[in-house]
């Protein structure tokens, strides 16, 4: 089975002006998606919050079922 490419995540000061680079550049589309629902969901599977600020806008961290950190972050 040949896999097929999604999405890809950068990480960068500016999510929002990076994304519309790369849309210019090279065609598609920016999706994005409502932080909070993308946070829900996590914890709905099993996720759990390790550093919420409400002062930090466009990511979260997060730890996986087995503790592993991971970020969302949204633009």
């Amino acid at each position: 089975m040949i896999g097929r490419l999604h999405g890809v995540v950068l990480d960068c000061p500016d999510p929002g002006a990076l994304a519309s680079f790369y849309q210019r550049l090279l065609g598609g589309r920016v999706e994005q998606g409502e932080p909070a629902w993308a946070g829900e969901l996590a914890v709905g599977l099993g996720a759990r919050a390790l550093d919420v600020r409400p002062d930090r806008t466009g990511w979260q961290v997060y730890a996986d079922p087995a503790g592993h950190p991971f970020c969302l972050v949204t633009s």
